[in-house]
């Protein structure tokens, strides 16, 4: 009998072997005395990664210590032994938190059973700065969404009082064209005047999606001119003004752009009314959701009314949208009592929407019950800016980790496991350029970046991603659906730099360096390395 999915045990001794033998390396693309810029003969080159996450990296992940809510307490009493429902006494306790300018509401250890509150869209709310939702352990403290008709809704959102929207421009909103091209990696914009903007400001640097831009894409024919309608393929960075340099009609960025901004494609510089949420956490506690009794999981059932797929549609465990500078640590997910003992979860599990700054660390996610189309079965999805997902593990999604629109760059997943996923953990959508995987190991799972994705309706997903990095990857066994650890095939240039473990094969005609060479890669993280020099030549 043959195991075509299984890699010998004689080749993995072999390889690990002969790997420690091996002489450490460098990748040609990031010598020793790298800096952000530097490039080979061919224009091959390296982002630099380093500004993702919680205040940019910069600042460790806090631990609050402050005001102290406690839910099992008067006045709200929230009921720790899943007897009676809590959602009203947890809500209570966020909502005075954020009122009262923040503080820690914390669930002591036990099961505390919840479900969405009339037409509620969310079961659970955090709406102020600082605020933080707290366990007293994974495994001590249990959330039980307790109720499987969760169509289009979120178990815990993170997201401001006063919705707002990076696209938002026109009606008196302050917006300044470039005076000339933004060059990829730039921090320093020209715009044709500088007046009204000040230090700190919330802006988005963007263009229109027009036929130049579709042309230089490689999407001619595919894609239709959408000016600044379109709301997934709109090019655009979410920063802060750090520097304005009146003279020069310049203004400077906190952190460099993922892809050049053109005059061509009506770049400018759009000061976003309203505010991003800031400073809030989840931490320490499970989270797990009432299984769907009922039949219909198929690929196209989320729209067939009376299937699973249909009911439990768009369900996500945790969202962060429109958040800057937050984190979630320490969170897993949970088969409840009367479930399937592999079903955690209806469908989806962390998305990062809109967000920047955000880290997810040492979280455990996985065994979505709808894994159909429709984009179900998603465990941990990247749809905003400069965020970080480390050290974390994802098994038996649909895709395990997940890249998407063109708001979607400069993400890092660095030191994550990935088990079992249907599909690949994929770029999956409009353009999401520029971001890295970092020393990921797949079990039964591989990583993606294909060229073209056909699927997804009018308009379709298109080309899905460029300058990405997949580095120091490692391979313990294939998936079914392919039989590579790594397949990148980018429009424009992505990279591929080292792998290894016993199923370690690339299949890309990007930059490829050091197949089965990753165990001896120096350095073994480009996150962790690249951080480091930036943080050092700052001081």
């Amino acid at each position: 009998m043959k195991f075509p999915f299984l890699c010998a045990l004689a080749v993995a001794g072999s390889a690990s072997v002969l790997l420690a033998q091996e002489t450490s390396w460098r990748s040609a693309l990031y010598p020793t005395d790298w800096t952000p810029g530097f490039s080979d003969g061919s224009g091959h080159f390296l982002h630099d990664f380093s500004y993702a996450g919680y205040h940019r990296g910069e600042k460790p992940v806090p631990r609050i210590e402050g005001d102290v809510l406690d839910v099992t307490k008067p006045p709200y009493q929230a009921d720790p032994t899943g007897v009676k429902d809590s959602t009203s006494e947890i809500q209570a306790a966020l909502d005075a938190a954020g009122d009262s300018g923040g503080g820690v509401v914390f669930l002591p250890a036990g099961t505390y059973r919840i479900q969405p509150q009339g037409a509620a869209n969310f079961v659970l709310r955090l709406r102020g700065n600082k605020t933080v939702l707290r366990g007293a352990g994974a495994d001590k403290t249990f959330l039980f969404n307790d109720t499987p008709m969760m169509r289009g809704k979120v178990v815990i959102a993170v997201e401001p009082e006063k919705a707002m929207d990076w696209r938002d421009e026109g009606n008196g909103i302050l917006a300044s064209p470039l005076a000339q091209d933004v060059p990829n990696q730039a921090a320093e914009i020209v715009l044709k005047s500088v007046e009204g903007f000040s230090v700190g400001d919330l802006v988005v640097l963007r263009s229109d999606l027009t036929q130049r831009f579709i042309d230089e894409i490689e999407m001619t024919g595919k894609w239709q001119p959408a000016g600044a309608a379109s709301p997934n393929r709109t090019l655009m960075f979410c920063r802060r003004v750090v520097g304005i340099d009146p003279a020069k009609s310049a203004v400077t960025l906190d952190v460099p752009v993922r892809y050049p901004v053109r005059v061509a494609d009506l770049g400018r510089l759009v000061k976003i009314p309203g505010e991003l949420i800031s400073e809030c956490g989840l931490e320490d506690f499970s989270i797990g959701m009432k299984q769907h009794s009922g039949v219909g999981t198929e690929e196209e059932d989320f729209n067939k009314p009376g299937t699973v797929g249909y009911d439990v549609h768009g369900a996500c465990a945790i969202s962060l949208r429109n958040a800057e500078n937050c984190w979630i640590k320490g969170v897993k997910s949970y088969a409840p009592s009367g479930n399937d003992p592999n079903i955690h979860l209806l469908s989806s599990g962390i998305a990062l929407r809109r967000s920047r700054f955000v880290t997810v660390e040492d979280c455990s996610l996985g065994f979505s019950q709808y894994k159909g189309g429709g984009g179900n079965g998603y465990l941990y999805t990247h749809n905003g800016q400069e965020n970080l997902i480390i050290n974390c593990r994802a098994e038996a999604g649909r895709h395990n980790y997940d890249f998407g629109t063109m708001a979607c760059s400069g993400n890092v997943i660095s030191g994550c496991y990935s088990k079992d996923g249907s599909h690949a953990s994929d770029f999956h959508m409009f353009l999401s350029m520029s971001n890295l995987l970092d020393r990921m190991t797949c079990d039964g799972d591989f990583l993606e970046a294909r060229y073209f994705r056909p699927w997804g309706g009018n308009p379709v997903h298109g080309v899905t991603t460029t300058q990405s990095v997949f580095w120091n990857s490692k391979g313990l066994k294939y998936s079914r659906e392919r039989q590579a650890l790594v397949w990148s095939q980018q429009v424009g240039n992505g990279y591929v730099i080292g792998t290894s473990g016993p199923c370690d094969k690339v299949d890309s005609d990007d930059y490829v360096e050091g197949v089965g060479k990753g165990d001896s890669l120096i350095p073994a993280s480009l996150y962790q390395d690249q951080l480091q020099r930036r943080l050092k030549a700052a001081k």
